[in-house]
Formats: C-alpha cells, structure tokens, sequence
C-alpha cells in the first residue's frame, strides 16, 4: 500500500465497481459516483449520505470523502479534473455543494443518465479521447443547475498534513497528541478534523487504514497471522481480531481461508 494519501490523475478515470468501500481520502479531482444498482453510505465533508439506486454523489476537489456499508450493486465511479470541464471550472473553485447527492426520479433526469452511458461506453470501447470530456461537460451541465453550491473560504492545508502524516505513520504506536506535536498544531484541532470533517474517531481511522494493509497481506501466505498484526501497527493480535471483524464480519484466519 503506498503511502502518500494524495490521489493524483492525469487524466479522465472511469471505474464500474460492485464495492465503495474505501477508507478516507482527499484529491485535487471531482469524483462522481452514480448508483445504478444497490445502496451505500457515503460521507463527506463529515456529512452522511446514503446513496440508492438512480442517484448521483458529487465531490468536489479537496474534500473529505469515503464510502462504506455497501449493498452488492453497481456503481460507476468517475475521476476528473476541473480543468477538463472549462466551462464550469468556476464552480469548483468558488464552493462546495450544500448537499453531495442527488436523485432522479424516473423521467425527470434530463437525459444525464444517458449521457453518463454514452461517456461509460465509449471510454471502455475505445479509450480516453477528448469526444469523452465532450460528453462530460454535457453531463456536468446537466447535474450542476441540480446542485446549491455554495461559496466557501475553508482552508484544506491543515487537514490534508493530518491525513498525509496518519498514512505515513499508522503502523506505528500513533496517537492524537503525536499527529499534534510533530505537525505543530493543537490536539483539539486534530479532534476536530476526524470528528467533524470524517465523522469518525481517531482510532477508527487509523485502523481503517491499517486493515486495508492487513487484508492485503492476508492474500500473501508469506506472513502469520501474528505477524500481519504487528506489520500493520496493532498492539496484540486481539485488538487486530476485533477490529478486522468488525469491519469485515469474518475474522482474519476465515478471511484468509476464503
């Protein structure tokens, strides 16, 4: 797992996925995900979102986001820099949406569910090409008079040295204070960050990101289950046995069997 937190693209990405589980993560990109099959929670900014068949989630550049409790469906999942979408690149600088989500109800989608296929189509026949941003611009134009952005002046700086500094030292003995002392920032303000911009605790999230580690090295028959525990930054192998279960409902030996 690498450990720079920042996603970087360079281009358009397109994903069909049957799973949104991913830990909290920032970027410089929008990211839209449209539900076509199945629910999720979603989060961002710290707000809680569930997302249901025929709805669209927007996120704008530099805000918190994850994705959890999802329901086997179908998801498409966009990534793409506002600089791609010149027409409307003011709306990604100037504010954030009140809201992350919208639905459609049947019929009244003003035909951006079939731009959103026609742009999925094309990039998994042929490739990325510049007929797809065309596509997308379309798409966009028809979501954002859907969406109440508002002006924002919040600054992402602090909160994405806090994130970058957890994914670089989550395998270690890691705690509010030390993300504090070592950034030079108060420990209410670290508090702050995970409780109101990822409604999760401190803990919760760096053991999201230590499973993450750990289901992988689950895959590789090299490492015991002890040592995947202590490779990952867990203190004893029971904390690492109640927190895989928890998020994963089977314990790390049933997972690794599967």
């Amino acid at each position: 797992m690498e450990k720079i937190f920042r996603e970087i693209k360079k281009r358009i990405d397109f994903r069909n996925s049957k799973n949104l589980n991913f830990p909290p993560h920032i970027h410089d990109d929008i990211e839209l995900v449209f539900v076509k099959k199945g629910r999720a929670t979603a989060y961002c900014d710290g707000k809680k979102y569930t997302l249901k068949e025929n709805s669209f989630f927007l996120v704008f550049p530099n805000q918190v986001h994850h994705y959890s409790e999802c329901v086997d469906g179908e998801y498409v999942v966009i990534i793409i820099k506002s600089s791609k979408l010149f027409s409307y690149k003011e709306f990604f600088e100037d504010g954030v949406p009140a809201s992350a989500v919208w639905s459609f109800e049947m019929g009244e989608d003003d035909n951006a569910v079939l731009l959103l296929d026609i742009a999925t189509n094309e990039f998994f026949r042929d490739g990325y090409s510049l007929v797809i941003e065309a596509y997308l611009t379309a798409l966009f134009g028809k979501l954002l008079k859907f969406y109440d952005i508002v002006k924002t002046k919040m600054s992402h700086e602090t909160i994405l040295q806090v994130l970058q500094y957890c994914s670089s030292h989550y395998e270690e003995n890691i705690t509010v204070n030390s993300v504090a002392e070592n950034l030079h920032i108060s420990r209410s303000t670290v508090s702050h960050i995970f409780s109101s911009r990822l409604s999760m605790n401190f803990c919760d999230y760096i053991n999201s990101l230590r499973l993450v580690k750990a289901e992988q090295l689950l895959r590789n028959k090299s490492y015991s289950i002890t040592e995947i525990s202590y490779l990952c930054g867990f203190s004893t192998i029971r904390t690492f046995n109640r927190a895989f279960l928890k998020r994963y409902g089977v314990s790390p030996s049933a997972f690794r069997k599967s």
